[in-house]
């Protein structure tokens, strides 16, 4: 073992690396969030999520944003060279299941129980599209470099395609899926 933190008074509720590796972030149900530095175990950052407790959290490619979705469906955007909050996104109804900033682009996806996958333009903070799935999702997984998304509900798995060309339709099904 490297190193173990006790960071958390409530559980931890996801954990997300940078794509180096050199970061981890966690969020946990007291509502803070924690980033480290891997190689050492020295505390980077450590924030309270306005929207209560962290439901998930995922790191951009460059460690420069954190998001946090919370169990209410709200999304936090933290800027971690300001340690300062520069973006709030609602738009979903439950908890949020998966977020994933967009390689190259000023992207993020995120996925909720209610059924729901959104596309975001962090820039102007606003939604850019939106597919409901299922009336309920129970997970979801995306691929930040190609954009496919998979969502998987009560009837099964959906395989989705973002589409970087058309502002306000950025989500659509894969064709013959």
């Amino acid at each position: 073992m490297l190193w173990e933190k006790q960071a958390h008074a409530g559980r931890v509720r996801s954990l997300s690396f940078d794509t180096t590796g050199a970061l981890l972030t966690a969020c946990g149900g007291d509502g803070t969030v924690h980033t480290w530095d891997t190689s050492t175990g020295r505390q980077h950052s450590r924030f309270t999520n306005p929207g209560g407790w962290g439901r998930l959290v995922a790191i951009d490619a460059t460690a420069a944003r954190v998001a946090v979705g919370s169990g209410t469906g709200d999304i936090h955007i933290r800027d971690t060279t300001s340690d300062r909050f520069v973006g709030h996104l609602t738009g979903h109804a439950g908890r949020i299941l998966m977020l994933t900033f967009i390689d190259n682009l000023d992207l993020l996806v995120s996925a909720a129980a209610d059924g729901t996958v959104r596309a975001w333009s962090l820039h102007r903070g606003l939604q850019l599209g939106e597919i409901r799935v299922d009336a309920a999702l129970n997970c979801a997984a995306a691929d930040s470099g190609t954009g496919q998304i998979l969502a998987a509900g009560p009837a099964g798995p959906v395989l989705l395609q973002l589409r970087f060309d058309a502002v306000g339709d950025a989500i659509r099904r894969q064709p013959g899926r």
